[in-house]
């Protein structure tokens, strides 16, 4: 009877990969496609002004895993995101990227 080879997880490797200029880029690439959907839906939802306030930004976590953040940077932003008594929720960049509201908020209930 053979034994089944045991695997284990070394973080190590994991931390030398996240380094990677190639894994960076990768990001990097990923939150710039992200970001032209968020400018366009940007553009024809609210205005020109906010499309172009919307940016990729790179970072490096405490932990040292790398980061390529989609921001909004408009004053307004977060009230067009997920609404306000005076703005309407759009979900530009939820949309652009693809989130639903359930996978990030699972004990609220989604609103119109």
């Amino acid at each position: 009877m053979s034994r089944r080879p045991r695997i284990v997880f070394d973080e190590r490797g994991l931390s030398a990969i996240m380094r990677l200029p190639e894994v960076r880029a990768a990001l990097h690439n990923k939150a710039e496609e992200i970001a032209g959907r968020a400018k366009t839906i940007a553009a024809s939802e609210i205005d020109d002004g906010f499309a172009s306030e919307i940016r990729v930004s790179d970072e490096t976590r405490p932990s040292g895993r790398p980061v390529a953040k989609v921001e909004a940077t408009r004053e307004d932003a977060a009230d067009h995101e997920w609404g306000s008594t005076n703005t309407e929720r759009r979900r530009v960049l939820g949309r652009a990227a693809g989130v639903q509201p359930e996978t990030i908020f699972r004990h609220r209930p989604d609103r119109p």
